[in-house]
């Protein structure tokens, strides 16, 4: 097996059964002008249903991923759910009668 390193996902398609991956690597950072410039590298193409056991194990890992963000960082799980609680204090406020 061999391994391919990627930057960024760029663009899917989906045609008779086949979904293509494209995804690209950093050619050069512009710091002046805050820009990057990314060029292809890789295609990964596979049929829809392999590709659809990869969306649910790439599910898991991303909610794993979280748990273990949360857990570490105890200080930023209580300011999420102080966000989250200010999100739903504001959607509970009624709109003023005119």
């Amino acid at each position: 097996m061999s391994d391919i390193f990627v930057d960024r996902f760029m663009k899917f398609n989906v045609s008779q059964g086949v979904v293509r991956l494209d995804f690209a690597r950093i050619e050069d950072i512009d710091s002046a002008k805050n820009e990057v410039t990314m060029s292809p590298s890789t295609r990964l193409v596979m049929p829809m249903d392999g590709f659809m056991h990869f969306i649910d194990q790439a599910i898991k890992l991303r909610s794993g991923i979280i748990d273990q963000a949360k857990a570490a960082s105890p200080s930023e799980k209580s300011a999420e759910e102080t966000d989250t609680k200010k999100a739903k204090n504001v959607s509970k406020k009624k709109p003023n009668a005119k």
